[in-house]
């Protein structure tokens, strides 16, 4: 064929191939680095669950408690209350939902959300009169809440993120992320 006896056609076609071959190679490269990352979030660093994902099931866990231990009063607590428990449930459902779908960015903005949620629900149950055995158990809850998210600004998971998104930084996986569908790694704090 004529077409590969020019020389300037063939070092075109040349460096299209290997342009392509470092896109390609390079994101399939990232994508397995955020396989390992997300592995780390949702099984922990030595496989035994102590992970992000834990914590945050966690989470939703004493939120659930919480709107339970609310909803015993649900009959005599103002709008206000009531829409904090709406609140709750649909910001844990986000949570867990993201965490169903395997989506470590979703997950990490519906815990910040959930965040805002269980802290009015804490507040308005703070106005309630409370049981002072309920009172005890919606201070706990909280604790404990609150506490797994201190958990999770320490988990190992967010440097791996960190050090993933300073290689996603870098060169050529910058300018490969940039055209290549590659996925970012949130931190989760």
């Amino acid at each position: 064929m004529k077409i590969f006896e020019n020389k300037v056609i063939c070092i075109i076609l040349m460096v299209v191939l290997i342009a392509g071959g470092l896109f390609v190679g390079g994101a399939k490269g990232l994508n397995g680095l955020y396989k390992d990352v997300a592995e780390v979030f949702f099984v922990g660093i030595d496989n035994d669950g102590i992970c992000v994902a834990n914590d945050m099931s966690e989470r939703i866990s004493a939120a659930t408690n919480m709107v339970t231990v609310a909803r015993k009063y649900e009959s005599t607590v103002p709008a206000s209350c009531r829409q904090a428990i709406d609140y709750v449930n649909t910001a844990a459902a986000s949570v867990d939902s993201a965490l169903n779908a395997r989506d470590i960015a979703e997950a990490v903005a519906a815990n910040k959300i959930l965040d805002t949620a269980v802290a009015d629900l804490y507040r308005e149950m703070g106005d309630l009169s409370l049981s002072d055995k309920d009172e005890d158990y919606r201070q706990n809850l909280y604790a404990d809440f609150n506490s797994r998210n201190d958990t999770i600004s320490h988990d190992p998971y967010n440097q791996y993120a960190q050090e993933y998104m300073a290689a996603l930084d870098g060169f050529p996986a910058g300018l490969i992320a940039a055209i290549m569908p590659i996925k970012e790694a949130a931190a989760a704090y």
